[in-house]
């Protein structure tokens, strides 16, 4: 496979992303959406050049994971605060600003790493209450760390595009079926309907 194709597939999982967001709950759903974009930049520059692609990605994939992980946590556990995402996600931009601009890609894969293990921890402690969706958002979280370890080898290769794709529709999928899994809890565990409502335990 060509790098053009893996990333038209990558365009076509951010697509498909966008198109699947609206299943999960408003919360969620802005996550994966601003996720989407950011995959889709990454796809679209495919036909640049080699070192560009490797900048590209050093610059999305940081922010993008760590979008998907507030999705994550929005939709398998609490929202966390917008002062917090905010504080969050400009702490992210700003190690990937950095990794892009100085070349040290442990910069950007180590905020990576985090909110792809933050991804599967969430996606497996839900496995109780939403079995499907756990398996696909643990896979997804696997698919992401080897995401992370083709660009720590190599930010170009065509093995990022191809394994994001993947983890970006695998997850997209577990989290709109996430709801089954929150009204499930919500039912096995009084603290669930204070989390689901947004009140204090």
């Amino acid at each position: 496979m060509t790098a053009t194709a893996a990333s038209l597939f990558l365009l076509a999982a951010a697509i498909s992303a966008w198109f699947i967001a609206p299943a999960a709950r408003p919360a969620v759903r802005v996550y994966l959406r601003f996720a989407a974009v950011l995959f889709a930049a990454l796809a679209a520059s495919a036909p640049m050049s080699s070192a560009v692609q490797a900048s590209t990605a050093l610059l999305v994939l940081p922010v993008a994971l760590a979008v998907l992980a507030l999705a994550a946590l929005a939709a398998l556990a609490r929202p966390v605060s917008p002062l917090v995402a905010a504080l969050l996600l400009a702490a992210t931009c700003s190690a990937a600003f950095g990794a892009a601009f100085l070349g040290l890609r442990a910069l950007a894969l180590a905020p990576c790493l985090l909110a792809a293990a933050a991804i599967g921890v969430l996606a497996a402690r839900s496995l109780p209450f939403a079995r499907l969706s756990a398996v696909q958002g643990s896979v997804s979280a696997a698919c992401f760390l080897a995401t992370v370890a083709a660009a720590a080898s190599d930010a170009a290769s065509i093995a990022v595009p191809l394994f994001a794709a993947a983890g970006l529709l695998g997850l997209c999928l577990a989290l709109a079926r996430s709801d089954a899994g929150v009204e499930e809890r919500s039912r096995h565990d009084p603290r669930g309907v204070a989390i689901e409502r947004g009140r204090p335990l």
